[in-house]
């Protein structure tokens, strides 16, 4: 490349990496202003920067249990989420067929569908009215009146279903790159299934995990649709809270303090992944 071109295409480098940091960093800027202003009426708003949002939040035990649900929830979710996304990206990892490609194509398609649509589906299955509450009415002979909806399993169940497919996709990369002669040395060896799997297969799969177990955890976090439509008004999270405070009380300055103090919260919890991490793969990986 000549000097001339070598010095354009630098200055094109350095000239988008700078705008990007302001397209990120300017808006932050107010944004963690706008948290410092405490709110005086609906839409009006003291000039002079203060903790108050953050004291209010901090020592009200309402938004400690709203924390401490959201935070359930998505760990939860995520603990499921796993569970039944391990054993799918294995199958479709060891076994080679053309039907794992269209299987793999499937899973695509369902992570572009539109959230709305995949909850509204959850909702319609699990309805008064729909075919699992029938179902397990008419195993139970009537005795049971169950409501799956409007509750904390019914939100739940909308996050794994939102992260499931990412969280296969993941795994399935990951266990893609782990040699099956590793697993079937271990085997002829003498181990039994769970002590390759524990021993040989989980310490190489582990950081993959972690790093989509994490991934699943932030979206949870932030998730606004599976809480509103299946939670029905009932389970208050964190960005519904959000929500209330800008559309039903005008209160900028609370809503961008509770973003900030969820994005505090979603770091924290990644950095303590984070540091145990080594502790887990000692644990899954002895001697």
């Amino acid at each position: 490349m000549m000097p001339g071109a070598r010095r354009a295409y630098d200055s094109g480098l350095i000239a988008a990496f700078v705008g990007s940091a302001l397209l990120f960093l300017v808006p932050q800027f107010f944004f963690i202003r706008q948290s410092l202003l405490p709110n005086l009426a609906p839409d009006v708003v003291s000039d002079t920067l203060s903790l108050e949002n953050y004291r209010a939040i901090v020592t009200d035990p309402f938004y400690w249990g709203v924390f401490g649900r959201t935070i359930g929830l998505s760990v939860a979710s995520v603990a499921v989420g796993l569970l039944l996304a391990f054993p799918t990206a294995y199958m479709l990892a060891r076994i080679g067929s053309r039907v794992v490609r269209w299987l793999i194509v499937l899973l695509l398609i369902s992570s572009f569908v539109s959230v709305v649509v995949k909850v509204l589906g959850l909702t319609l299955l699990l309805g008064t009215d729909g075919p699992v509450v029938r179902a397990l009415h008419a195993l139970s002979f009537g005795l049971w009146d169950l409501r799956l909806l409007h509750n904390d399993a019914s939100v739940a169940i909308g996050l794994v279903q939102y992260t499931l497919p990412l969280l296969v996709m993941i795994l399935f990369g990951v266990i893609q790159n782990v040699p099956p002669s590793l697993e079937e040395a271990a085997l002829v060896h003498g181990a039994s299934d769970w002590r390759a799997f524990r021993r040989v297969l989980l310490p190489l799969l582990w950081p993959g995990a972690l790093a989509a177990a994490l991934i699943a955890f932030n979206m949870n976090m932030g998730a606004f649709t599976s809480a509103v439509l299946l939670g029905g008004g009932r389970v208050l999270t964190v960005p519904i809270m959000i929500q209330r405070k800008i559309i039903l009380e005008t209160d900028y300055p609370n809503a961008a303090a509770l973003s900030l103090l969820l994005t505090l919260a979603v770091v924290l919890v990644n950095l303590a992944a984070l540091k145990v991490r080594p502790v887990a793969f000692a644990a899954t990986h002895p001697g």
